[in-house]
């Protein structure tokens, strides 16, 4: 019979590695002994050997995840283990066979969201945008709590792949700031969209309303002068270079303002060149 509490730590332990991070963590080295200690005694439990696979995935250690979830296929079902394998085969690099993998996955559990975030990711990566797309879109539907980075690796393929995908992507971008409210690096990201549209005014009326969180930063104010400069508003546009002059004199030096300072000097070379050209 199997250990019922062993299986709760078992869950709970899946939870933690299948996150997706691709990046190795400090702790992964004590865990896997951990792991490999209670493989000693219960060898035939394919949860467990998901468990390891799944951390000797995210650590990069390509065979040895291969092996352990091999071994979870012949304990288990393949689907159980199908989406640890698409994690495995996408960190490789080898998207085609991930997708193989994640469609079987979703196939047993067409629910699950982080099954169509990795499909839209290796989708994105084999160049099957159509997929990729929809797989986006279902992600969002599914999840109870995406995150801005998601939907702004979304919105950046919607832009770059599609014919109208400028105004899909901003489409995108208006829900996700309704869902999670207003989040600067999606508006900072909507602002550059409509900026490649040519909608000045958009792009002025989206960096206004980050005046709120970010005006008081050199970067809020030098972004607003080189939208007002584009504007044709060149008067608006020197008082928002005398106020951010005024604001870094104030403020103690360091690389990052000394840069905001010589940007600025080169705002008001331009301002100077366009009065004299009007």
């Amino acid at each position: 019979m199997r250990n019922p509490v062993l299986l709760i730590w078992v869950v709970a332990f899946i939870a933690l590695v299948s996150g997706g991070n691709v990046q190795a963590h400090a702790g992964d080295h004590r865990t896997l002994a951990e792991l490999d200690a209670i493989i000693k005694k219960s060898p035939a439990e394919a949860a467990l050997l998901v468990a390891r696979g799944a951390l000797y995935s995210r650590s990069g250690q390509w065979d040895k995840a291969e092996r352990d979830l091999r071994l979870a296929e012949t304990l288990s079902s393949k689907e159980d283990v199908a989406f640890e394998l698409g994690q495995l085969y996408y960190r490789r690099g080898d998207h085609q066979k991930a997708l193989e993998y994640i469609d079987t996955y979703i196939g047993a559990y067409p629910n699950y969201p982080p099954a169509f975030l990795l499909r839209a990711r290796a989708a994105g990566e084999a160049k099957q945008f159509d997929l990729a797309h929809e797989s986006y879109d279902t992600y969002f539907s599914l999840s109870p709590d995406p995150q801005p980075g998601e939907y702004l690796a979304a919105v950046r393929l919607l832009a770059s792949t599609k014919p109208a995908g400028i105004n899909s992507a901003l489409v995108l971008l208006d829900m996700a700031i309704s869902k999670l409210g207003l989040n600067p690096q999606l508006q900072r990201y909507a602002m550059q969209l409509e900026l490649r549209r040519d909608n000045t005014k958009g792009a002025l009326d989206r960096w206004y309303s980050l005046e709120d969180q970010l005006g008081e930063t050199p970067e809020w104010g030098i972004t607003l002068a080189r939208l007002l400069i584009l504007a044709d508003s060149v008067d608006e546009a020197g008082l928002v270079v005398e106020t951010v002059k005024g604001r870094l004199v104030r403020l103690r030096q360091t690389p990052a303002r000394k840069a905001a300072g010589e940007t600025i000097a080169r705002l008001e070379r331009q301002l100077d060149e366009v009065r004299t050209s009007h």
